[in-house]
């Protein structure tokens, strides 16, 4: 019984002082209490997600409308028959006209 209550007793000063320890302030200790104050900030973040385009999937076809008429201009070589250049997101995207799949990408210069 003796045992039992002395194990008891080890545990829970065992317990315990993690827990004090945890309490201790870091620091001088004669400077006194640091009071942290909180500052909520009603800015709205807006995150953007863009699409990384890669070759051989499909286009989707709300951006296949953006044809370049001009690719000279911007430095792009001719498209082949049945494809076209198509300028998304300040990127230049060649695409087969009729599926949409993507066959080259370039940036814009």
């Amino acid at each position: 019984m003796k045992k039992f209550l002395s194990a008891g007793i080890i545990s829970l000063s065992l317990l315990a002082v993690p827990g004090i320890s945890f309490a201790q302030t870091y620091g001088a200790p004669h400077r006194g209490p640091v009071h942290v104050q909180k500052h909520i900030t009603t800015k709205k973040v807006v995150v953007v997600k863009k699409q990384r385009w890669v070759r051989g999937h499909a286009l989707p076809s709300h951006y296949r409308r953006n044809y370049v008429a001009d690719y000279h201009r911007y430095h792009l070589r001719s498209p082949g028959p049945g494809q076209r250049w198509v300028r998304v997101d300040n990127q230049f995207i060649l695409i087969n006209s009729l599926s949409g799949m993507i066959s080259a990408l370039a940036a814009a210069r």
